[in-house]
């Protein structure tokens, strides 16, 4: 199954950020808010997929997520790294909220370490 096409829009991105930001961050380029939209939609198509749910753009929290992921590329993309990683992280909480945890190429099940990390212990001079 591969990426569906997306119901998202520049409209509905539109309704998410002031004129302004949006002409600045996409260098007033409708080709540079589609691209956003596409990866943000790839994107979070793959982590709702790691919750094993199904994505579904008339989700209204779907929806969101993908704006928010949308907004996050297009300030990558002028390099406001600020701007874009709040989104990019209201986008992963809105996801782990309403999904459950988002399965990521790290784990392994494991966790941190614990406990303590026993050091053989060296022959002393003379000994």
């Amino acid at each position: 199954m591969g990426i569906p096409e997306t119901i998202i829009t520049i409209a509905d991105l539109k309704k998410e950020l002031n004129p302004e930001d949006l002409r600045t961050a996409s260098y007033a380029d409708d080709e540079v808010k589609e691209r956003a939209i596409h990866k943000a939609v790839i994107w979070v198509y793959g982590k709702v997929a790691t919750t094993g749910k199904t994505y579904d753009e008339s989700d209204d929290v779907i929806k969101t997520i993908v704006l928010k992921r949308a907004i996050y590329e297009l300030f990558s993309y002028i390099g406001n790294e600020s701007r874009a990683k709040a989104n990019e992280q209201d986008a992963a909480d809105l996801i782990e909220t309403y999904f459950g945890s988002i399965a990521t190429k790290h784990d392994d099940g494991l966790g941190p370490a614990s406990g303590a990390i026993a050091a053989p212990e060296l022959p002393r001079y003379g000994g």
